[in-house]
């Protein structure tokens, strides 16, 4: 099974490291979750593609969390249980396509749990985009 090419809106498994596990010194995320790739882009120096990438929780949005929730049908068409889930705009995390931490869904059958609609994706990346002019993206630069 290979590995595809990263597309934007394509849903991994991925072991994001929240902004407080990075603030107590922790290199990896404690889980592997769902994680939506915003961007992939090819270093001219290196040749590697880097991604950006947001979670997916089922943990309702705390006071100053900037979330979208999964719509019951997109949850569905990814695979996602039942449970209400959300992408963390506000939370990202910029890895190697290449990094150990991003693995398959279902080991040797399927990489990706799927992607989102493109509404989705845009709304996520209208908000991260606003994040990020306001200082309030938090990302966590990866090194494999």
């Amino acid at each position: 099974m290979q590995k595809p090419e990263p597309e934007i809106g394509l849903v991994i498994r991925y072991d994001f490291l929240w902004s407080h596990e990075r603030e107590k010194g922790f290199e990896e995320g404690a889980k592997e979750r769902p994680c939506v790739i915003v961007t992939a882009v090819v270093r001219k120096d290196t040749g590697e593609t880097e991604i950006l990438v947001a979670p997916i929780t089922h943990s309702e949005p705390q006071k100053g969390t900037v979330a979208l929730e999964i719509p019951t049908k997109v949850g569905k068409h990814l695979g996602l249980d039942d449970e209400r889930s959300y992408i963390i705009a506000n939370e990202s995390n910029s890895v190697a396509w290449n990094d150990p931490g991003i693995v398959p869904v279902i080991a040797g059958k399927q990489w990706a749990y799927g992607k989102i609609p493109k509404g989705l994706y845009d709304a996520l990346r209208a908000s991260m985009l606003d994040l990020l002019n306001k200082k309030r993206l938090k990302t966590a630069v990866r090194k494999s």
